[in-house]
């Protein structure tokens, strides 16, 4: 089941481990000193904007490089609005300048150049798939090298107006088929990443790259696309036109969809029954191995929910025959912030079906099982006098990937084994463990017998030896006596691990208060504080883990906290007796947050 549908407090008897670090938020200043009478006035504050966006915004960051001799690139972390607008203070930088908007949109990692020059100071520079082809143009190499080459100085105005006119050129028939101006500036057009005007077309209209060519295709009309190569600025085929309107496209259909599923909880929580509601899921939902009805139900009764909406869809296929696309969507609270924390960018795929009457429904992710691989920075600190952990007192780190596989619909599944970069050749298996849904292998340590996790822990050489968006497959075993491959599923880490050696340096999520010694609880009401660092995002983030050895007996329950960045704040968490009577033997504490590319940072108390 998508996280974002499970913001309610629960209890679980196995505790989740998780991922990376992500920088802090840098702040942009702007302008402007003081001065006596007299004195000379500040300099007037002069800035490029523009939007940074896919067919969807970009989350992430971009980098300024300028003209000067200064180190490259000036301001390396100016942050991309949930709009995806972005503005940068040119004051005192040196023109031409070069733009890239690194991050990720529909779950992917991106990264898009855009270029401007003196004349474009206080106006609009966007920074797009078309951008960065026009700058791949320019460049007429590998743009990577030209750029940290730093022979984007010598952009001209002529240079840039050139290579749009020529883009906009190619794809007039395109442009006009979805409404638009054949005059449109590709570069400078003011838009929102909202799926209309210019994002509209980008939703549909795609650009994949190599080192010397660019592919443009209309995901509606695959088999017909416009291939340029960059070195020479030489286009080769047409761009396909099928489907593309000025309005009823599949893209339109299936943000009406969602569109509609957010009315509906708009004020207030609907009926798992409201037909309105049911109609928007089809009959061959399964999310995560759950079907709709327990979908519905887990939606309709969540308080958290009462203002859903849904933001950037990006539709990554369609194939209009069989009426089935593919979608990513970034599903937002009343107060816009993103209810998907463990995916990448906070947006969720999920596969669509038009139906008989030509309504596009949700059919889920059409996975059996809850299946997540990304990466974890964790700190572990072990508070004087505790019997809990090996070295009182001291605070230790781990850094590696968590492998997330949770039964969540109870399919009969038995084991998964996971293999991609930095894991051994055969992959780890992970086996189902008793009277919990969570799927985990044991730890070999003198200090813990009998332990289970779902960290592989690594090592700084192996993190470096591992490249962004590594591959890994995930394939699923029956419980059978002999087991059988139910389904193999495909995760890609946008981002290695962060090493070892910078762990102390991370920004953690913290629990200010209420990390005393649990043995000896019984029952109790406890509330902590806590804060997690700006940048990074929280909810459903704290946890108090209990153990009774004698017994084997075993607890976990998780805190929902609120939903934000640069957050703090007090929950309650209140502690049950062990089944077995007596009191808990010991316990700890964790607390977890999320980073831009669904890696999780944490810090346990034990």
């Amino acid at each position: 089941m998508q996280r974002f549908f499970s913001t309610l407090p629960y209890v679980r008897t196995l505790q989740q481990l998780g991922s990376i670090a992500c920088a802090a938020l840098l702040l942009v200043a702007c302008g402007g000193g003081g001065g006596g009478g007299g004195g000379t006035p500040p300099a007037a504050t002069v800035t490029i904007s523009g939007t940074a966006a896919a067919g969807a915004p970009v989350v992430g960051f971009v980098a300024v490089r300028d003209s000067s001799a200064n180190p490259q690139p000036v301001k390396p972390s100016i942050p991309i609005e949930a709009n995806g607008h972005y503005s940068v203070d040119v004051s005192g930088l040196t023109a031409p300048f070069a733009f890239l908007a690194s991050g990720t949109v529909g779950g992917k990692t991106v990264s898009l150049y855009s270029a401007a020059t003196q004349a474009d100071v206080g106006r609009t520079i966007n920074i797009t798939p078309f951008t960065d082809l026009i700058i791949r143009n320019i460049a007429a190499t590998a743009v990577d090298t030209w750029i940290n080459s730093g022979n984007y100085t010598s952009i001209t105005p002529t240079q840039l107006d050139d290579q749009r006119a020529a883009l906009t050129a190619q794809l007039i028939p395109a442009l006009t088929a979805m409404g638009l101006s054949s005059s449109i500036d590709l570069l400078r057009a003011t838009f929102n990443a909202d799926s209309t005007g210019l994002d509209r077309f980008m939703d549909v209209v795609k650009v994949s790259t190599t080192s010397t060519t660019a592919t443009i295709t209309n995901i509606y009309d695959a088999a017909n696309t416009l291939i340029i190569d960059t070195t020479t600025g030489t286009p080769t085929g047409a761009l396909g036109l099928g489907g593309l309107a000025t309005s009823g496209t599949p893209a339109d259909l299936i943000l009406q969809t969602f569109n509609n599923f957010g009315s509906l909880f708009a004020t207030s929580l609907p009926n798992p029954a409201d037909p309105n509601l049911v109609a928007l899921f089809s009959n061959t939902f399964l999310d995560d191995g759950e079907s709709s009805s327990a979908i519905l139900t887990n939606i309709t009764t969540d308080p958290f929910l009462i203002g859903l909406k849904f933001s950037n869809l990006v539709v990554d296929s369609v194939d209009t025959t069989a009426g089935i696309a593919q979608v990513h969507v970034t599903p937002q609270d009343a107060a816009g912030q993103c209810l998907a924390r463990d995916v990448v960018g906070c947006s969720f795929s999920w596969q669509m079906v038009k139906n008989v009457g030509g309504i596009w429904q949700i059919a889920g992710d059409q996975r059996i099982a809850h299946v997540r691989v990304s990466t974890v920075a964790q700190r572990d600190i072990c508070n004087a006098g505790s019997s809990n952990c090996p070295q009182a007192g001291t605070t230790t780190y781990a850094s590696g990937l968590n492998l997330n596989i949770n039964n969540e619909g109870l399919q009969p599944i038995g084991s998964a084994v996971v293999k991609g970069p930095g894991l051994p050749p055969q992959g780890v298996t992970l086996t189902a463990q008793a009277n919990v849904t969570w799927f985990a292998f044991s730890i070999s340590s003198p200090s813990c017998q009998g332990c289970t996790t779902n960290l592989f822990t690594m090592t700084d050489p192996q993190i470096a030896a591992l490249s962004p968006n590594g591959s890994y497959t995930v394939e699923l075993f029956s419980n059978n006596a002999i087991p059988v491959s139910m389904a193999t599923y495909t995760e890609v880490v946008p981002v290695p691990p962060v090493l070892n050696t910078v762990l102390p340096t991370v920004a953690y999520p913290s629990i200010t208060s209420s990390t005393q010694n649990l043995a000896g609880i019984t029952t109790a009401t406890l509330t902590p504080s806590w804060i997690i660092p700006s940048g990074l995002w929280g909810r459903d983030v704290i946890s108090v883990n209990m153990y009774q050895i004698s017994s084997g007996a075993n607890l976990t329950i998780d805190a929902v906290l609120p939903i934000g960045t640069a957050i703090s704040g007090t929950t309650t968490i209140v502690i049950t007796a062990p089944p077995t009577g007596g009191s808990w033997t010991n316990g700890s504490y964790s607390i977890d947050a999320f980073d831009q590319y669904a890696g999780k940072v944490s810090t346990r108390y034990n």
